[in-house]
């Protein structure tokens, strides 16, 4: 009855000692055992959440994995079906393995610079053909994460250098909704050249590729941010007073054709 006694009144200790005494006979064991735990469970947020590091995306180059593996704006295809254009010796195996971003306007296949995801600086025209190029590759090919860097986190949530590439690209789209409403109201001219007769400037019912029930007047048409003016076919019977309009030296107001130069 007394050591029953004794051990009722010192559980807590006795069981204290235990976890002791068997930490250090198995200290190397648990030690394992925790590296070995906690690696499978990094290995399954990684897999739930779709994040490669940059050495993880680099093996899925068709030799050290079979499949072939790129980034675009931070997102990850498996293109191994395409492996005609991106496996060895195929004409984009540039892109493998990597973010190449930048080479898919840029045409650079050897940047291998720390840059060669950098495209913030880039032109509203390449920006937007690189969305074309993200939808192109989402329709054929299979999008299997998102690479950590420039793009994304290690958590996969978007960083801030994504956050204003996307507010510079909705701009972008603004920009070119606002030019295509301007060139419904001011198509742009047909022109040829030619030794004989230099530079001649024309407007048609279809000319700048906009079908409507009026030719309009050749005249040079300057646009804010823009270094020359371009030629736009004016309509002479709406209110133009807004836009900054210049006729072409030595040609009649009315003309539907000018030689601007000879």
């Amino acid at each position: 009855m007394g050591l029953i006694s004794f051990v009722s009144r010192n559980i807590k200790l006795i069981l204290t000692i235990i976890v002791v005494v068997v930490s250090i006979i198995y200290k190397n064991e648990l030690q394992l055992l925790y590296k070995s735990w906690n690696t499978v469970e990094v290995s399954i947020k990684t897999k739930n959440k779709s994040v490669f590091t940059e050495q993880e995306l680099s093996v899925y180059n068709g030799v050290d994995k079979k499949k072939l593996y790129l980034s675009l704006l931070g997102n990850i295809y498996d293109v191994t079906k395409g492996k005609r254009h991106y496996g060895k010796d195929g004409s984009y195996n540039y892109f493998i393995g990597k973010d190449g971003t930048r080479a898919f306007v840029t045409g650079n296949f050897r940047d291998e610079s720390k840059n060669k995801d950098h495209v913030i600086d880039l032109s509203c025209d390449d920006l937007l053909s690189l969305l074309h190029w993200k939808d192109t590759l989402k329709e054929k090919y299979k999008p299997v994460g998102v690479l950590i860097g420039r793009y994304y986190d290690e958590a996969g949530q978007s960083t801030e250098y994504s956050k204003q590439l996307s507010d510079r690209i909705d701009k972008c789209k603004t920009e070119k909704e606002l030019a295509k409403l301007e060139e419904q109201k001011y198509p742009p001219c047909n022109m040829e050249w030619s030794v004989e007769q230099g530079s001649r400037v024309w407007c048609t019912k279809t000319s700048g590729g906009v079908t409507r029930g009026w030719a309009g007047v050749p005249r040079q048409l300057y646009t804010p941010g823009e270094a020359k003016p371009r030629c736009a076919c004016v309509n002479l019977v709406k209110d133009n007073s807004q836009a900054l309009l210049k006729e072409y030296d030595n040609c009649k107001p009315d003309s539907s054709f000018c030689i601007t130069n000879s």
